[in-house]
């Protein structure tokens, strides 16, 4: 299995994926395979070539198999444990910046693409494959193109592309998933996680965010999705925290303690510890 952790083209470029707003990688053998959870940054379109990948969105197990299209939305949990040694993929990468503006431009496409209940990989035959390969093709080399109208252009596209995907889904039978109230409970606590975390890890915080009580409100999330909703704030903020070790190494732990709301360095490393097994200096140190 190709699981050793290598610095990925992703990671590589992620200055002049955020300068360009997109990229296309069309030779991708790996994925970032961390061996524990991390939170995306940017929204990713991957389309499978050959081989397979394994590992988990939201902490439910996903595996993206040849010809499968899949959109990972950013600021979810996503591990990736295997790749086959055939893997190839190509992968669209969106800037934060240019995901925003894309949603600005173009709404009710990209409602749905956040969402911790959709559906997002689609397996295509052979048809549907050629035509994706297409427009990615298109949108590859049009990426590297330095018009005037360059962003509108690729916005277009990528409302195709994404557009394509909807049709895909209805011709394979993968109907839109209506979500129920308990669905759109944990998305909103989700959200606000996102938004709070730093703030706040009481339950009863969030729980009074949406005016309900911290006994019902933790019981709707448990049922939802198996994990106790602090679990899922202490997962968040535990996985934050590892990220801003691992990726900023000049960044002192007191700074990282401040930025993610504890009261002073000693409360941070007490509640990393309690939470991973290890002080924030060791895991730096690991990671």
């Amino acid at each position: 299995m190709n699981n050793k952790q290598v610095t990925h083209p992703m990671h590589q470029q992620s200055d002049i994926i955020d300068e360009r707003g997109l990229m296309v990688f069309d030779n991708i053998t790996s994925m970032p395979l961390y061996h524990e959870p991390y939170i995306t940054d940017r929204m990713t379109v991957t389309l499978n070539l050959n081989g397979w990948m394994k590992g988990e969105c939201d902490m439910r197990p996903i595996h993206f198999r040849k010809h499968d299209i899949a959109i990972i939305p950013s600021r979810h949990i996503l591990s990736a444990y295997k790749t086959s040694d055939d893997y190839h993929a190509i992968l669209i990468v969106l800037s934060p910046a240019f995901q925003e503006e894309m949603k600005h431009r173009y709404p009710d496409v990209y409602r749905d693409l956040q969402h911790y209940h959709y559906r997002q990989d689609i397996p295509l035959n052979d048809r549907q494959f050629q035509q994706t390969l297409y427009i990615i093709h298109l949108l590859r080399d049009l990426s590297m193109d330095d018009s005037p109208h360059r962003t509108v252009i690729l916005g277009d596209l990528l409302e195709v592309l994404f557009l394509k995907m909807q049709d895909y889904r209805k011709e394979n039978g993968i109907d839109k998933h209506l979500p129920s109230l308990r669905e759109e409970l944990f998305s909103n606590f989700y959200d606000a996680i996102e938004e709070h975390y730093s703030e706040s890890r009481e339950v009863q915080f969030y729980a009074n965010l949406f005016h309900l009580s911290p006994k019902y409100f933790s019981s709707v999330i448990k049922h939802q999705t198996g994990i106790s909703a602090l679990a899922w704030i202490n997962k968040y903020t535990t996985i934050q925290a590892k990220n801003m070790l691992r990726r900023n190494k000049d960044t002192t732990i007191q700074q990282i303690a401040s930025q993610l709301g504890f009261s002073d360095q000693a409360a941070f490393c007490r509640y990393f510890k309690q939470h991973t097994g290890v002080t924030p200096s060791d895991y730096r140190t690991m990671a």
